[in-house]
């Protein structure tokens, strides 16, 4: 009797087993083949597309890239978007890690608003807030302008960043810090020394998200620059899909430029993305 209710528990096992890991592999063959569609067909032609839309190429037109790099401006684009999410991202790890410091290992009047105050920013649309910050920026006559843009960026991502950051420094035992005053260490030389290192995890937990972010942007670019040459890849894109949209060997290279560097960044901090929000989660 017990060996029969062992090897029924054991069968359920293995059989939610099976149904857990099929779930799983549906949800990744849905994500992953709208990229796989886009990374083949950005090696065809126009009638190898049409013809064979999920067999690999026959013959691989490298120079639908070179199009889309040269011709279509997409590599102009792609340096644009660069610059803009690496100085976000620089802004909001330093700034962001600095502001989870104080929250997290400080006391003082207030606290509990400021940490609030910064998680209500989550909550707010960018589309709330677009007209109000396009009549400011054009009456001072300051668009087209990077250094703008990038404190755009980084406001509407520190939020994330302070949210994943504080909860993750306020696991780190107090102890560290204690033995390093006492060391006669400041708390700028606590801060920088001590805590940021052993923070890194949940730093990167917070680029990942605020790189996606900002590299997928549309609105911003969109109402705050008019240079051509200012632009950035998703504005890129849009221009782009008009004026080659019978080419879609073309528009499928260039859209494939556009989604490699998130894939790439997740891919380089995937593990510290994991232990900073396990950690941040468990411990926070």
């Amino acid at each position: 009797m017990e060996k029969q209710l062992n090897s029924r528990a054991r069968m359920k096992k293995i059989i939610c087993r099976v149904l857990l890991y099929g779930i799983l592999i549906l949800f990744a063959v849905i994500c992953l083949y709208p990229v796989y569609f886009t990374l083949v067909s950005s090696l065809k032609n126009n009638t190898e597309i049409f013809t064979n839309p999920f067999s690999l190429p026959a013959d691989p037109q490298f120079e639908n890239y070179a199009r889309a790099w040269k011709i279509g401006k997409i590599g102009i684009y792609f340096r644009n978007s660069i610059v803009l999410t690496v100085a976000t991202l620089v802004v909001t790890a330093f700034v962001g890690s600095l502001a989870g410091y104080i929250l997290a290992k400080f006391k003082f009047k207030g606290k509990g608003l400021i940490y609030l105050l910064f998680l209500a920013g989550m909550m707010i649309p960018i589309q709330t807030v677009i007209i109000p910050l396009a009549f400011t920026l054009g009456k001072f006559g300051i668009v087209d302008n990077y250094p703008v843009l990038i404190l755009l960026y980084s406001a509407f991502c520190l939020s994330m960043t302070v949210f994943i950051v504080t909860g993750f420094m306020k696991g780190l035992p107090d102890e560290l810090e204690e033995a390093a005053v006492m060391d006669g260490a400041g708390h700028a030389a606590v801060f920088f020394r001590i805590i940021l290192p052993l923070s890194m995890p949940a730093v990167a937990s917070a680029s990942i998200f605020n790189f996606v972010s900002s590299w997928n942007n549309l609105l911003f670019p969109l109402v705050f620059l008019g240079n051509d040459n200012l632009k950035t890849i998703s504005i890129g894109l849009l221009s782009f899909f008009g004026a080659y949209t019978s080419d879609y060997g073309a528009v499928m290279a260039a859209i494939g430029v556009s989604i490699l560097p998130p894939i790439i960044m997740y891919i380089l901090l995937q593990e510290k993305m994991e232990k900073g929000l396990t950690a941040g989660a468990v411990k926070g």
